[in-house]
């Protein structure tokens, strides 16, 4: 009898110790294992124990409920929620969101399975039988387009290659051009290669083509790239009149008539007429006319391409469109008109239409005979001259300005190799003409060159008029 009663406390204390390590879930499990079997009164049991470990368990309370219906027996009543002290009171603080957890996923609740019926369980339906379908009949695409977009394709590239081929011609030709090209050094214009003088300025761009060792050697001690002395027009080196000049462009922008300037052969009057061209072709539209014209439909068309007035392929130029282009514009046409002593009667009544052009004036330089001429063969266009101005001669000061303006146009430094005493001697030579001027230097500096001198002193006049004069009847009229 004792072993029995130890062997049943053995056991008791086994059943403890087991019961003990179980968790409140792991028998709320167990409960629900026991219950769906059909063991209630053990399902009764553990969700009992499962309440008194954990009085919390709402789900073991909710089954319990259940097996109590079924067995027949009443539901304890739920624990009256412990009463929850009221929270001390906290000092204010700065509001801090917080952290909020997200939600856990619920447990799903355990579904019993379906009871056993005595009806024959349905048969499982059929799977599905797979048939493969076809696919869809693309229709092809008709020889004729294709020949067309190949043939529409071919054209294109053509074109495109043909365009391409005709810019890279003209790229090719207009690179080989400019490296053809000669840049004049005193105004920056593009000439052709082959060009000696500047079609802009007039300026030599070859300064040493057909000199001498014994000219270059010379020229390059005193750091001249060529001969300063040549008689071309730089409107750029005009030099002197100040009183005259002044008097011409007060007349000008008052805009009231017609300009002559007299004088006689080489004291400058076409130096004057460029120079005043370049001067004002911001405020006016300038043109320069070398001499008059026995065709007057060539000077219009002259004026046109000068004016670069844009008109129809087969619509002839007219007078007339030089004063709406004055009025277009709100710039005056002013005309500077050369050789005016060549002036005859048949330029005269085209001359006297475009002198009485509104927004169109005149600036005509010619000998000091043309006053009279103009004045028989035109007596109305002479009435439309404001002022009559003559150049005679430059002063010492003057003829050393142009002497030096000419030197340092060309590199060289001041007035160097000349003396004030050669100055002074070329001036007395010259007469104070420019162009003179120009020739009696060009004369000192063959003899220096001849002579390997550096320093040129008073000149000697020996030999030299009887030269100038030849020269004179051979040299044109400026």
């Amino acid at each position: 009898m004792a072993k029995k009663l130890l062997l049943i406390g053995l056991l008791l204390i086994l059943t403890a110790s087991c019961t003990l390590g179980i968790t409140p879930d792991e028998l709320y499990t167990r409960a629900a294992q026991k219950y769906l079997t059909g063991d209630l009164n053990g399902a009764e049991s553990d969700l009992q124990r499962v309440l008194e470990l954990d009085p919390g368990h709402d789900k073991a309370r909710e089954l319990l409920s259940e097996v109590q219906k079924d067995i027949g027996r009443t539901a304890p009543p739920a624990p009256a929620p412990a009463p929850v002290p009221a929270p001390a009171p906290t000092p204010r603080i700065p509001f801090v969101k917080p952290f909020i957890a997200p939600p856990k996923k619920p447990v799903s609740k355990p579904v019993a399975p379906p009871a056993p019926t005595s009806e024959a369980p349905s048969p499982a339906p059929k799977p599905p039988v797979f048939k493969p379908q076809s696919l869809p009949q693309i229709s092809p695409i008709p020889q004729e387009l294709i020949r067309s977009i190949i043939v529409w394709m071919g054209v294109v590239s053509f074109l495109i290659l043909a365009l391409l081929a005709r810019i890279f011609y003209f790229y090719v030709k207009e690179l080989l051009e400019k490296r053809g090209m000669q840049i004049c050094t005193e105004c920056k214009w593009n000439n052709p290669s082959g060009a000696e003088f500047c079609s802009k300025c007039g300026a030599r761009l070859k300064p040493w083509s057909g000199i001498t060792i014994a000219q270059r050697k010379w020229y390059a001690k005193f750091g001249w790239k060529r001969n300063p002395f040549t008689l071309d027009i730089m409107p750029q080196l005009f030099t002197g009149y100040q009183t005259q000049v002044e008097a011409v462009l007060e007349k000008v922008y008052m805009k009231s008539g017609h300009i002559l300037v007299l004088g006689n052969k080489g004291v400058g009057k076409t130096t004057l007429l460029k120079w005043l061209t370049d001067k004002l072709k911001d405020e006016f539209h300038t043109i320069y006319i070398p001499r008059p014209t026995d065709n007057f439909d060539e000077l219009l068309e002259f004026l046109a391409k000068s004016l670069k007035v844009k008109k129809a392929k087969h619509e002839p130029f007219s007078i007339y469109d030089l004063e709406a282009l004055s009025s277009s514009t709100q710039k005056n046409i002013l005309l500077m008109l050369d050789e005016a002593h060549e002036f005859h009667s048949d330029f005269e009544r085209p001359l006297r239409s475009l002198g009485d052009l509104t927004g169109v004036n005149f600036v005509l330089a010619g000998l000091p005979e043309t006053r009279d001429k103009i004045k028989a063969i035109s007596p109305p266009f002479y009435d439309r001259i404001i002022l009559e101005s003559t150049l005679e001669h430059l002063t010492v000061k003057e003829t050393e300005e142009l002497i030096q303006k000419r030197i340092e146009n060309v590199g060289g430094s001041g007035l160097h190799p000349f003396t004030p005493e050669s100055i002074e001697s070329i001036f007395q030579l010259s007469q104070g003409i420019p162009r003179k001027i120009l020739r009696v230097c060009d004369w000192v500096v063959t003899d220096a060159i001849h002579h390997d001198l550096n320093v040129i002193g008073e000149a000697v006049a020996e030999g030299y008029q009887e030269k100038e004069e030849k020269h004179e009847e051979k040299d044109p009229d400026h």
